[in-house]
């Protein structure tokens, strides 16, 4: 069977119930499907049971992109360039990932994902780039156009994958990850240093990118493998469900 693979949504907030939204990009689906994958939308909703709840229905979870993090991460003031930092989305998606990580569920962050994934494992953010380095990490191109390159480690799982170590990257960012969680490896930088990957070596499958593999993979199959992983993974987790919930007995 194909394993369900959970989606984070992003919180649009119109100062009226009404017309609050919640919503994703599609290229997300459409990576998931393409490799393998069934996706499900997870809607922000309070209260530890219901996030245990929906990651019961799935078997692995990815972690989407979009807007800056809540400024409430380093007890500072709010930065005016960064787009809507939600802070619901930030409270919600802090939650997921802790109780992810509890049942070593495979997660795959991307962008701002890459960077909440890390946070609640223990790591700490960047709020800015502004003075850590001199490359464009806010492409004005297409998303689906690289805009600088990034150095990958030779031993690690993303370098296999992608059989290169050294490649192009699409940057829609303004943070980035700073201190990496306990049990957190980076496996690739970009210029002075910037994380760009990082992979778990307490967990099954853990990866954060702050790049989108997701809309490089229209152009350079290379960056579909990633997800290839991430669903593989997701596949193994939802045999092992399957042998666990076969009763002894029967």
């Amino acid at each position: 069977m194909k394993p369900i693979i959970g989606i984070n949504c992003s919180f649009h907030n119109e100062n009226d119930p009404l017309l609050n939204k919640l919503c994703l990009a599609e290229i997300y689906v459409q990576a998931v499907m393409k490799t393998g994958g069934i996706p499900i939308l997870l809607p922000i909703v309070e209260g530890e049971d219901n996030i245990w709840a929906m990651l019961d229905k799935i078997d692995g979870l990815l972690m989407s992109g979009g807007g800056g993090l809540s400024s409430q991460f380093a007890n500072s003031e709010r930065i005016p360039s960064l787009a809507e930092q939600s802070p619901a989305r930030h409270k919600f998606d802090l939650q997921l990932v802790k109780l992810a990580l509890q049942r070593d569920l495979p997660i795959l962050g991307i962008c701002r994902g890459h960077q909440t994934i890390n946070e609640a494992a223990g790591g700490t953010l960047h709020l800015s780039l502004t003075g850590l380095t001199k490359q464009n990490h806010k492409q004005d191109s297409s998303d689906d156009q690289v805009c600088h390159e990034i150095v990958l480690e030779p031993s690690s799982l993303i370098a296999s994958l992608l059989g290169v170590n050294t490649i192009g990257v699409n940057s829609i960012h303004r943070q980035a990850v700073a201190e990496l969680a306990p049990g957190f490896r980076a496996v690739a930088y970009a210029d002075n240093q910037i994380i760009e990957a990082y992979e778990s070596e307490r967990h099954t499958f853990v990866m954060g990118c702050q790049f989108h593999p997701e809309s490089l993979m229209l152009g350079d199959v290379r960056f579909a493998r990633v997800y290839e992983a991430f669903v593989e993974a997701a596949t193994k987790f939802s045999s092992r469900k399957v042998v666990t919930s076969i009763s002894p007995n029967m």
